[in-house]
């Protein structure tokens, strides 16, 4: 649903499940016009964009095929730019479309994870998605939203949790919207905040939404309302500070929280008092009352007492272990021998207690491995730039350096870069473990479903396996019968290929593709089938 928590991101619309089938009928919800259609490898894979008299723009994404006179355009530009990633306006009266007219067949194109349909309603003007269902797409459900588990976070040095210094968790119990802790009754002291973990679902389907809205209230005052309306692209990233990023990493669980950190800037709180926060007293009592809404309106609702009690006795606890203090309005940086840290200001949407340590190299690694912060803790909104030292390279070599990152499973993934008087810089959204390897290898480029100097009748579809071992696919071109040739290609499924059309001759046809990667090694392949 729009607005569901995804990766660095929210769900900027709707998904429409296709009974795992592709190639069913997309229609347009209202009159209007092509004002934009797309093709990339990645992301919305193929998709169509419809301008309206209203002021609104809908989205279609993740297509199979276009209907056929765009499909036809769409493959002219194609040809006239040699390329299979276009991103095309066409002029406004050329393709007019009425409500109910066919545009497309559905698919599972780009970055999809399953056949289905992305839609999208935008305001025009700035392009911000907005939530379909506030335009009249109405979808039955009578679940209300599921709750999971209160969070409450202390704030203050000498603050406490149930005698916890900085958070505690507890499973809440229910159904139905009527949701209890196992007691009743918390004892804190200082600053605390709230945090819930939620999640939805539509009454016919199984899989897992975010919640629509959200109201926080102490003794009867709001201190927390949030509602996921719209939202601009460029606040995106900040889905990660909207929710606890860490536990969301760690058991993907979606806890909206109540605190706004100090670089949070979305628009999605219509009330909020002291930051999400309240201050507790030593002997006072806090009544909290939470509801968290759906779109429909089903409601789920839990209440407890907070009682202001001081931290009872000493707190034993090992000293943390910091590297420095970064701060999330501030040029931030840290330098040693081997490693350079930029941090832009804004970077940060809270205070960050930098961690750095320095590990052995790896058997592949030209470079040492740099745990730069901690992958699961601190989400970054713009980029940092890493410099790393390369240990006994050549300049021959060092055109061969990718930095990688290290995923949670301990694989490396590139994160590109570019290698300069034995340091390699390269910039990235993430903290974690990086360190330089070299990639020498060409990608692997093989014909999949056919076989050299042979028939091809009966096959639509040429296909390829592509694959890149580290660096990853910068560019690849082919041509058939010597003049260049429509290649898709589908990266999630390493797959390249080529839809035959009138250009495939009766007789022999030779294809050749050459594929780079991102440090220069070629693969070439020439094939000559009927």
């Amino acid at each position: 649903n729009f607005g569901e928590v995804r990766g660095n991101h929210f769900h900027s619309g709707l998904d429409f499940k296709t009974g795992g089938v592709e190639g069913k009928s997309v229609y347009a919800i209202a009159d209007g016009f092509v004002s934009r259609v797309a093709v990339s490898e990645g992301g919305f894979g193929k998709a169509i964009y419809l301008e309206h008299p209203n002021g609104k723009t809908s989205v279609y994404a993740h297509l199979r095929e276009f209907a056929p006179e765009i499909a036809s355009y769409v493959k002219e530009q194609q040809y006239a730019k040699q390329s299979f990633e276009v991103n095309i306006n066409p002029p406004a009266g050329k393709f007019a479309v009425k409500k109910g007219q066919l545009i497309a067949k559905s698919g599972n194109s780009g970055g999809s994870g399953g056949p289905h349909v992305h839609f999208e309603v935008r305001e025009t003007i700035g392009q911000i998605p907005t939530n379909p269902l506030n335009h009249g797409f109405e979808v039955k459900d009578s679940k209300h939203p599921e709750l999971q588990k209160l969070w409450i976070y202390s704030h203050s040095e000498s603050g406490h949790v149930d005698g916890l210094i900085e958070e505690k968790g507890i499973k809440l119990n229910g159904k139905s919207g009527n949701y209890a802790l196992a007691t009743d009754t918390i004892r804190a002291s200082g600053i605390i905040s709230f945090g819930i973990a939620a999640l939805d679902r539509f009454t016919s389907s199984r899989n897992v939404c975010g919640i629509y809205s959200m109201n926080v209230k102490v003794n009867g005052t709001t201190i927390h309302k949030q509602q996921i309306d719209e939202f601009p692209f460029s606040k995106k990233r900040m889905v990660n500070c909207h929710i606890d990023y860490e536990k969301r990493i760690a058991n993907r669980h979606f806890v909206y929280r109540t605190r706004i950190a100090p670089g949070n800037k979305l628009d999605l709180y219509p009330t909020i008092k002291d930051g999400g926060t309240i201050h507790i007293e030593n002997g006072k009592s806090y009544n909290v009352e939470v509801d968290v809404l759906d779109h429909s309106g089903n409601v789920s609702s839990i209440s407890f007492v907070v009682i202001g009690q001081a931290r009872q006795g000493a707190v034993l606890a090992a000293k943390e272990e910091v590297t420095d203090i970064f701060y999330p309005n501030a040029l931030n940086s840290f330098t040693n021998n081997s490693l350079r840290l930029n941090i832009p200001n804004n970077c940060l949407y809270d205070t960050l207690k930098f961690k750095y340590d320095l590990k052995p190299p790896c058997k592949e690694c030209v470079s040492a491995i740099h745990s730069i912060g901690k992958l699961s803790d601190t989400p970054l909104d713009r980029s940092m730039t890493v410099s790393i030292k390369l240990d006994n390279v050549t300049e021959a070599t060092a055109a061969k350096a990718v930095m990688v990152s290290y995923d949670k499973r301990g694989k490396p993934v590139a994160e590109g870069g570019s290698a300069k008087w034995n340091w390699m810089t390269a910039t990235t959204r993430s903290f974690g473990d990086y360190a330089v390897m070299l990639d020498s290898l060409a990608p692997a480029l093989r014909a999949k479903n056919f076989k050299d100097q042979t028939s091809t009748a009966g096959i639509d579809t040429l296909k390829f396996h592509l694959e890149d071992n580290l660096a990853g696919v910068r560019f690849y071109t082919g041509t058939l019968n010597g003049k260049w040739v429509l290649l898709e290609f589908d990266p999630k499924n390493n797959l390249l290929y080529y839809v035959k059309d009138e250009r495939f001759i009766s007789g022999q046809n030779t294809i050749r593709i050459t594929v780079k990667d991102k440090v220069g090694n070629v693969k070439e392949v020439s094939i000559t089938v009927r």
